[in-house]
């Protein structure tokens, strides 16, 4: 399913790094501080922009499809049958989807962060006049490490809460199939607002530790 995902996620990166480009270089041209778009799009898309855009798009696709998994084996019973042979519905059903979402989510925030630099430095040449060499150059020298690594760790912390309010919407879910449709829906909401509120909590958590 995360692989599914890897178009979409491109190239609504893309596109984004491109608008961002665009309405950086517009203000920073006034200044002839062009080459600081190149550092905004980067540390932005790397930290902020690449695990928000990834973690809407999967909240939308996985979170959804497990509350709908789980809550469709609720109804026709499955999960109880899991339960009558011995075996425990949270680590057959829930704990590999977890683990599988915590995992994929980092290397999908990466493919996003590619796709959004792409996209800026194929708007940064026409616009402001920056070569794809120059730009290549400005990143490697300007985006550090560690807001790369702050990027990928907000991905799996994401994925995780993400898996987690899928399948407990699903494993809850009322037993028929109108039930199933609003937990499917409402697990979309819970999981935009849930990566929203701990984006949040990791800004201020970031700016205390300096970072």
């Amino acid at each position: 399913m995360s692989i599914e995902a890897i178009p979409v996620v491109a190239l609504v990166s893309a596109l984004i790094g491109t608008v961002l480009a665009y309405l950086f270089g517009l203000q920073a041209e006034k200044y002839g501080a062009s080459i600081f778009v190149v550092d905004a799009v980067a540390i932005g898309s790397a930290r902020e922009l690449a695990p928000l855009l990834v973690a809407v798009i999967v909240a939308g696709r996985s979170g959804a499809a497990f509350t709908a998994q789980l809550g469709t084996m609720r109804l026709t019973e499955e999960i109880d049958a899991l339960s009558t042979l011995g075996l425990s519905p949270m680590q057959v059903l829930v704990l590999p989807r977890v683990l599988a979402l915590t995992a994929s989510l980092p290397l999908l925030v990466f493919v996003g962060d590619v796709a959004a630099l792409a996209g800026a430095m194929a708007a940064s040449g026409p616009l402001l006049g920056i070569t794809p060499a120059v730009f290549i150059e400005r990143v490697h020298s300007q985006l550090a490490l560690r807001h790369l690594v702050i990027g990928l760790a907000k991905g799996a912390v994401f994925g995780a809460a993400i898996a987690l309010i899928g399948c407990r919407a699903g494993m809850t879910v009322g037993r028929d199939a109108r039930s199933i449709g609003i937990a499917t829906t409402s697990t979309v909401v819970r999981c935009i607002v849930a990566v929203i509120v701990l984006d949040a909590f990791f800004a201020v958590l970031l700016q205390q530790v300096r970072l």
